[in-house]
């Protein structure tokens, strides 16, 4: 595989990141809209059995992105091998800087570009599931004070 490969093939992997939060937020739409129309207004057995199929569907998405990140995680050490025989071009360097440059301090801790957008994703699909169940379970859909 060449550098030219593993740059092309990372590319295609913010396409896959892209479609893959585009995925999330067409399940996650649907899902407040049909609690909004229907879910919300069934019993509790059918909450959470609505509940469970997008917990279903949601986890499938997180399988995927997580053999996604871990080929990204394969093609950024094929960067840093071309990096240690110095055979690395300027487009390397800048793909490769994405998963090495200092980006962030926070609490001590410097984290680069791409652990900035894997802590994003996963804190934001995390606050997006408990949103999810609070609004399943918790929130009263059309009650009036």
């Amino acid at each position: 595989m060449t550098e030219a490969d593993v740059i092309e093939r990372l590319a295609g992997f913010t396409d896959t990141v892209l479609a893959g939060i585009t995925v999330f937020f067409t399940v996650v739409s649907a899902y407040v809209a049909a609690l909004n129309y229907f879910i919300s207004r069934t019993s509790i057995l059918g909450r959470v059995t609505s509940f469970l199929f997008v917990t279903f569907i949601l986890l499938l998405l997180i399988a995927v992105m997580h053999g996604a990140q871990a080929i990204q995680s394969g093609l950024v050490a094929a960067l840093r091998e071309f990096a240690a025989r110095g055979e690395l071009t300027a487009a390397g360097r800048a793909a490769l800087a994405n998963a090495d440059a200092e980006v962030m301090i926070l609490s001590g801790q410097v984290y680069s570009v791409d652990a900035l957008v894997r802590a994003g994703l996963w804190g934001g699909m995390g606050l997006t599931y408990l949103g999810l169940f609070f609004l399943t379970f918790v929130f009263r859909w059309g009650d009036e004070d």
